[in-house]
């Protein structure tokens, strides 16, 4: 018999791989994902995490939670993913019911969750439920030990000629940068204005930074990078590396608006490529919704390989 309840402290690491098999290009070890909504409740956000059980054993597993990027009091991000052993048993049903019953429960406008178009279940499970899809995502990879920099070197020196400079966190911190903190979130504050979204961006506060970023436990402080002119920072872009893969995930790249189409996000791809290859990492991933046109252009020419698109699908209550 299948019982949905809260989850226990001793599922996470079960949760967190069912969470990974339905979706391999973000994956997440279980105590990534407790720190994650453990983050949630420290931010004063409103989270839950449900898994469906038979027994002792997770079947599936279903969350909400809140965007700090994008917040709203009552707009929600969702999770729910069953084993693939335990579908069509009925588990997926399960753990939406359950969680359909505590949104409406915290007064729920609308929730979203993504999934990947080619899934054979999820978009017809969705769409039963009333859920509509409107935006679409692209996850694209990189083989780090295949990508030739060559043809890239002319760019690079003309970046350079513009007395553009690209530093690591790690080496802000060495040279004890003053204001660390606070030129960074300034930094990625300003530049994270323009990326489109599902929803509308709203101000990264200064602890979520600090908690969410800086104090990401896979933040690579080698990958986290900075491009520099004369004193002022123009552009970032970060990258993490869960402890359940040896690859590297592409945070937020983004350029000043002053300093944009001038090659600063691709001198910064290119850096980042460097430290993938540094660090051991065999691919680079990135996604990127689809009406990002400048972004997936740079990403396209570089040689990242863009899988099926996710949708966004969205649910409001009534």
């Amino acid at each position: 018999m299948t019982t949905v309840t809260p989850i226990a402290a001793h599922e996470w690491e079960a949760a967190a791989a069912i969470l990974t098999g339905a979706n391999p290009h973000d994956p997440l070890t279980g105590e990534e994902f407790r720190h994650q909504m453990h983050e949630q409740r420290d931010w004063g956000y409103g989270w839950a995490v449900l898994v469906a059980r038979d027994g002792a054993e997770v079947l599936g597993v279903a969350a909400y939670h809140q965007n700090p990027g994008a917040f709203h009091p009552h707009r929600y991000g969702l999770d729910l993913a069953v084993a693939p052993h335990a579908q069509g048993r009925g588990v997926g049903g399960a753990l939406w019911q359950a969680l359909h019953a505590e949104l409406r429960g915290r007064g729920a406008e609308s929730a979203r969750l993504l999934a990947r178009e080619d899934h054979p279940v999820a978009p017809g499970f969705l769409t039963r439920r009333g859920f509509v899809g409107d935006r679409r995502y692209f996850m694209s990879t990189l083989s780090v030990p295949d990508f030739d920099a060559a043809p890239y070197a002319a760019l690079e020196d003309r970046v350079q000629s513009r007395g553009v400079r690209i530093r690591t966190l790690a080496d802000l911190r060495a040279a004890g940068t003053p204001d660390l903190v606070g030129r960074l979130h300034a930094l990625m504050s300003d530049v994270r204005q323009d990326v489109p979204r599902a929803e509308p961006a709203t101000p990264l506060s200064r602890q979520v930074f600090e908690d969410g970023v800086l104090g990401d436990p896979g933040l690579l402080p080698d990958a986290y990078l900075i491009a520099e002119v004369g004193g002022e920072w123009v552009g970032q872009t970060v990258c993490f590396r869960s402890g359940a893969s040896p690859d590297l995930l592409t945070g937020l790249t983004g350029v000043t608006r002053s300093w944009r189409g001038q090659g600063v996000a691709t001198a910064l791809k290119l850096a980042a490529i460097r430290a993938a290859r540094t660090l051991g990492a065999p691919t680079i991933r990135t996604d990127n919704a689809s009406d990002n046109a400048p972004m997936l252009a740079i990403n396209d020419r570089l040689g990242f390989v863009r899988d099926p698109a996710s949708v966004s699908y969205l649910i409001r209550f009534g």
